[in-house]
């Protein structure tokens, strides 16, 4: 069985001050569920030519050996995930020693052990501006010629790409985002979806004084803030990114900008997250979700198949998605896929194991078998087994009308999930103003484009 290795807090602070200490976590075996049932042929006949033509290259090493893989602690719970690490170590005979860091202070940690050349033999992160701080030139294989690539998805195989190479396998759900909701108690309430944001605040309030918490934040783990769903909308004319991305252009000066910050100021102090919103975590959403207790929530469609009926079968029946409704755009719009990758470390000793390990992902009877029966839309263009949520199809027709693509992410240089949702969250506290949020978070975006030496900055 793979090892999961949790890097606790005490840990965690060692690690920060001396490197040495990494090796003191602790082990356990993993939960990962059997999925050892045999691959039958009827899913390669389904796929296309080179994604078969992947599936021929994937070879088990000639000697057994143990690959660790480095990923953010939500990562490695993913339920497709835990079935390819089984069937990989049923069908080789090699095994994973799977390192989870706290999804908080996950990145930090990572930053710190590339910085310091304690680097995994297969690293998990998502793509975009946010991948220079691991160098992918100097620490990646460039998978560009690998056969798997044409099998990737039109819509997902630029999120794969760092100065137009690929590096990173999208084995991941390609899920819709906005913001979940218990439509059963938007039933009860007499409350239909809100298409304007002041529809969105009147169905807070109708929600609130029925004693429910109208949308749960899981203000403590800072990321979940999600605040990249606002700023998506801000830099889809490339013009006006190109300006941000040259310095000639701040958050400051962007007025959809301020009012998305006040949003969240706004739901704050309008109780709409609750009144002990700063120490809910992502770990209490299912909880705070499936019993009632929250209507919505900032997140995406494949959630509720991989987090809520995992915890309480067949809830997501109640649950449907809306547009996120974070200040930006008065409609709302759902964030289209935004997907994480498997990279390898090309001087990793195990390099050639890692790409066989990455071949195997891209496999098509073995994606098929991890990915059967889940809720997603299709990452590769061989990938036969999901099924699309009920969430997804329950508002289909809206999603067609008001998705844009995930622009944060991959293409806002210096944009940071977590350091810029952490000045959302002193905002929210009152510990600082909009106007000083915004100054920051401007602040920390320039620094990083200095860093990575961005002409303009």
């Amino acid at each position: 069985m793979m090892k999961l290795k949790k890097m606790g807090y005490t840990v965690i602070c060692a690690l920060l001050v001396a490197s040495t200490m990494a090796g003191c976590t602790s082990a356990a075996k993993s939960t990962t569920a059997d999925t050892t049932t045999a691959v039958g042929t009827t899913a390669q006949e389904q796929t296309t030519t080179a994604a078969t033509t992947a599936a021929a290259t994937t070879t088990a090493s000639k000697e057994p050996v143990t690959l660790t893989i480095l990923a953010n602690q939500d990562w490695v719970t993913k339920p497709y995930m835990k079935a390819i690490w089984q069937l990989y170590e049923d069908k080789t005979g090699n095994k994973l020693d799977i390192q989870a860091v706290p999804i908080d202070s996950g990145e930090t940690i990572m930053k710190t052990k590339f910085a310091t050349g304690e680097i995994s033999d297969i690293f998990m992160h998502f793509g975009g501006s946010g991948l220079a701080a691991y160098q992918p030139e100097k620490n990646f294989v460039d998978f560009s010629g690998a056969a798997w690539v044409a099998d990737v998805q039109d819509y997902v195989l630029p999120q794969t790409k760092f100065n137009d190479k690929v590096y990173g396998l999208p084995f991941w759900e390609a899920s819709i985002s906005g913001v979940i909701y218990n439509t059963e108690i938007f039933d009860n309430l007499g409350l239909k979806m809100p298409t304007t944001q002041a529809e969105f605040m009147t169905a807070c309030e109708t929600i609130k004084n029925a004693g429910i918490t109208p949308m749960y934040l899981a203000c403590k783990d800072t990321w979940p803030l999600l605040y990249q769903y606002g700023v998506d909308n801000m830099f889809l004319d490339s013009a006006v990114l190109g300006k941000l991305n040259s310095n000639t252009l701040k958050y400051a000066d962007i007025p959809a900008f301020k009012t998305m910050i006040q949003w969240y100021k706004d739901m704050a102090d309008k109780g709409y997250f609750g009144d002990k919103f700063a120490t809910n975590t992502y770990d209490g959403a299912p909880a705070a979700l499936g019993e009632g207790k929250a209507a919505m929530m900032l997140s995406w469609d494949s959630y509720a198949s991989s987090d809520l009926d995992t915890k309480y079968p067949g809830i997501s029946s109640k649950f449907s998605i809306m547009p996120a409704f974070v200040g930006a755009v008065d409609g709302g719009s759902y964030e289209g896929p935004n997907v994480c990758l498997t990279f390898v470390n090309k001087n990793s000793k195990n390099v050639e194991a890692a790409k066989e390990y990455v071949a195997f992902m891209a496999d098509p009877a073995n994606y098929n078998q991890a990915f059967k029966d889940f809720g997603t839309t299709p990452v590769f263009k061989g990938e036969t087994t999901n099924k699309t949520t009920s969430l997804y199809d329950s508002a289909a027709a809206v999603i067609a009308e008001k998705t844009v693509a995930s622009t944060a992410w991959p293409s806002v240089i210096g944009f940071t999930q977590v350091e810029g949702a952490k000045y959302i969250q002193e905002c929210m506290l009152g510990i600082s103003s909009v106007d000083e949020c915004i100054a920051a978070m401007d602040n920390d975006r320039i620094q990083i484009a200095k860093a990575q030496q961005t002409p303009g900055f």
